[in-house]
């Protein structure tokens, strides 16, 4: 298998990235990986320490060959997570056609390369396929559900992966926001997984937001591409610590696994759109029934508002 390169995004948090790096070198296929490190320039005085061990950090690993080669770009300002992602993807799967891309504190089970690639792999010419995702929170499978994956229309930002021709043509800057206020249809379709999506997007649109991923997914419901699953994470994220910019301790618990039960080589196949396991993951992300109401009303403002303004 031609394996993808490995992108890690890195600002200021030498203990998780190290985490996140030794587990990935224990991880099969590893030696045959290319790993790029982007590291961002400290936004102050206060951050420029934290930055300057992340790249102490980095050049170790280096050093330690661990993996295919590894190559470290370090930008003298600070571009901010959503620019880097941007830029950085761009610049490696313009490159290689694919790459898979893992945060700085997620920490791999040791299969974990080898159910990304294989997905890469099977799932390329299947055009109703936008991204592979390396994490699964705890949620409850039906009973008759016998799948080693799954899909959704949720895209995840922890760990993932795709291939060129999928990321091409996001519209970043969000001049096509007004297709969502036209069509309920779409708005239904990126809720799904989820009562957050569609306001969260909205808010990039008025400065109030710097999520590259809310924009990515939104260009695959579009699409109407959807996003693989494994059954069981392949992923622990151990950054729901508030040590980075958008980790919160409230969401640990939820976002718990357990990492023994990821699949050491799981069957990727053809995998249908279930409803059951949509409305469970659409249940584990909107934080309850008040919640979806508040949600759905400020959402139904909006578009009316939007509509208005023509």
């Amino acid at each position: 298998m031609n394996n993808a390169p490995v992108i890690i995004f890195v600002y200021n948090r030498a203990d998780h990235f190290m985490s996140t790096c030794k587990a990935l070198a224990d991880c099969h296929g590893a030696k045959e990986t290319e790993l790029y490190i982007f590291s961002d320039g400290a936004k102050n005085e206060g951050a420029a320490e934290g930055v300057r061990k992340v790249r102490e950090e980095a050049q170790k690993i280096k050093k330690a060959g661990a993996f295919k080669s590894v190559t470290i770009t370090e930008s003298e300002a600070n571009k901010g997570l959503a620019r880097s992602v941007i830029d950085g993807v761009t610049q490696v799967i313009e490159k290689y056609g694919r790459a898979i891309v893992v945060e700085d504190d997620c920490v791999a089970t040791p299969y974990f390369l080898e159910y990304m690639n294989s997905c890469l792999e099977y799932f390329e010419a299947d055009k109703t396929i936008g991204a592979i995702s390396g994490y699964t929170p705890a949620i409850d499978f039906p009973k008759n559900y016998d799948k080693d994956i799954f899909t959704a229309y949720r895209s995840c930002s922890w760990t993932w992966a795709t291939w060129k021709d999928r990321w091409q043509g996001v519209d970043w800057e969000l001049y096509s926001i007004a297709d969502f206020y036209k069509s309920p249809k779409l708005i239904k379709r990126l809720n799904s997984n989820g009562s957050d999506r569609f306001l969260r997007l909205y808010r990039q649109t008025k400065g109030n937001g710097s999520s590259w991923s809310v924009r990515f997914g939104a260009h695959l419901v579009k699409n109407a591409q959807l996003t693989v699953y494994p059954r069981y994470s392949y992923i622990s994220n151990i950054g729901c610590d508030e040590s980075g910019v958008h980790s919160m301790s409230d969401d640990a618990e939820k976002m718990k696994v357990d990492p023994a039960k990821a699949i050491a080589h799981p069957k990727i196949e053809a995998v249908k759109l279930n409803t059951e396991i949509q409305k469970t993951f659409k249940k584990h992300y909107s934080y309850g029934l008040v919640s979806d109401i508040k949600r759905f009303a400020a959402t139904v403002l909006i578009v009316a508002k939007e509509i208005v303004k023509g």
